[in-house]
């Protein structure tokens, strides 16, 4: 396994909270679409301006949403999940609770995701409001 860089030592780290991890990085994510929205909407000539690109630009945002699952996925599938199940394995039971749960769990992430696909492509055809 390659050497992680010194950013990424977990006690580089250990005086934030996870929480504060979480929402601090939460924050900063917020901080960033309200920019990148604002200099857009200042670009484009106005917010109706800015609301009529996005429009047009929706089949694309969904090839970019399709693209991004699958990277997010591929990432997963190839190099999350086996570190996972070897850290699960540890487990005194060999890990077939914990391999049950990740289980239902990628399951849950997979149907949300298509059930929140699903709605948006409907509401691109027109068949929701």
């Amino acid at each position: 396994m390659p050497e992680r860089p010194a950013w990424y030592h977990p006690a580089r780290w250990s005086h934030l909270s996870r929480w504060k991890l979480f929402f601090g990085l939460w924050a900063i994510l917020l901080g960033l679409s309200v920019a990148v929205t604002a200099i857009g909407s200042l670009l484009a000539g106005g917010l109706q301006e800015w609301h009529a690109l996005m429009t047009r630009l929706t089949p694309w945002w969904v090839v970019w949403r399709l693209g991004l699952y699958l990277v997010i996925g591929v990432l997963y599938w190839r190099r999350w999940r086996p570190r996972i199940l070897v850290s699960v394995a540890r487990d005194q039971d060999g890990g077939a609770a914990a391999r049950y749960r990740l289980g239902r769990s990628e399951r849950a992430v997979v149907i949300v995701i298509a059930t929140l696909e699903l709605f948006n492509v409907l509401s691109y055809a027109g068949g929701t409001q």
